[in-house]
């Protein structure tokens, strides 16, 4: 039986298109399911680089902010040691020098020094006082004359040039000395200091 027009079409459709176009359906839906992977692939890696990129710049804030606190504390640290080395130490130094200048002062200071050094080292051993050379003519006389007995005995006096101000105590021959000259001036600048910083800052120490 010969086949008609119709007979072919039918055929070529049901044999070729048909298959083919089941097969394109596939390939198509195939390729929107992987066209939505890759999409949300890619809507997930946008959204962990935007993360990324925040918790970065939220580090790099909070490291900036940290390094600025720094940066203020220190400076403030610095004003206040150069304020306090400005104020205290040249003060202390002004006052102790004044105070030791003071040629009555300065005997007395003396006087109580020697006696108790006696009492404690019992005449055992010579007391020795170093003073500025350039304190000898008002100061060497009054030694001979308050100490005649002991400087024949147990106290040794020295003028040194190694001495700018006050006075060094101590026993002869151990190279040891009380300092009372810029032995003193450390001495209280280290005492005041934390009460200067305490009182004159005060107010800034508070605001933190």
């Amino acid at each position: 039986m010969a086949k008609t027009l119709g007979d072919i079409t039918n055929e070529l459709t049901e044999k070729v298109l048909s298959p083919a176009k089941a097969e394109a359906e596939k390939i198509v839906s195939e390729a929107q399911v992987e066209a939505k992977r890759i999409l949300a692939e890619a809507e997930s890696a946008a959204v962990k680089i935007k993360e990324s990129a925040e918790k970065r710049a939220d580090e790099a804030r909070k490291q900036m902010e940290t390094d600025l606190d720094t940066a203020a504390r220190n400076f403030i640290i610095m004003v206040q040691e150069r304020l306090e080395k400005t104020i205290v130490e040249p003060t202390i130094d002004e006052e102790i020098k004044k105070s030791l200048n003071d040629k009555d002062f300065l005997r007395k200071m003396i006087e109580i020094l020697v006696s108790q050094f006696t009492k404690i080292q019992g005449g055992e051993h010579r007391i020795e006082v170093l003073l500025p050379e350039n304190k000898m003519l008002e100061l060497e006389s009054w030694f001979i004359e308050k100490f005649r007995e002991k400087a024949e005995k147990s106290l040794v006096i020295r003028f040194t040039d190694k001495i700018s101000f006050g006075f060094k105590i101590g026993i002869e021959g151990t190279g040891q000395h009380f300092n009372f000259g810029d032995g003193m001036v450390e001495v209280l600048s280290q005492f005041c200091s934390p009460r200067f910083r305490k009182h004159f800052f005060a107010a800034e120490k508070g605001k933190n």
